[in-house]
């Protein structure tokens, strides 16, 4: 019984670690995603600016605020944080791009 406490304890915080040490690592997955050019996420519908913005959120371990982004990537995989400081400059300046190009196209909107 005390040994699954300790472990219980323990979880969080490793999951904490593995955060803080992929913190600043961007995934090749998600080095494709924020390769795309502005003028390609301009041609995009919002349900494709959405699953896009969500996607490179999911690769670099932010957690789902609702239950679209659960049910469409976090099946298989976990996240590390709810804040999105844990991702690389390079790909918050991305997803601001992003939301800035939504929000020109009227879109809901995107986390």
């Amino acid at each position: 019984m005390i040994q699954f406490a300790v472990c219980r304890r323990l979880v969080p915080i490793a999951l904490l670690l593995t955060g803080l040490c992929l913190a600043g690592f961007t995934s090749p997955e998600q080095q494709r995603n924020i390769s795309r050019p502005a003028h390609e996420l301009e041609q995009m519908t919002c349900s494709q600016l959405w699953y896009l913005g969500e996607k490179i959120r999911a690769d670099g371990g932010v957690c789902p605020r609702d239950d679209r982004s659960r049910q469409a990537f976090f099946r298989n995989r976990t996240c590390v944080s709810q804040d999105e400081r844990v991702l690389v400059g390079e790909v918050k300046a991305y997803l601001a791009a992003l939301r800035r190009i939504a929000a020109d196209k009227g879109c809901p909107d995107l986390p």
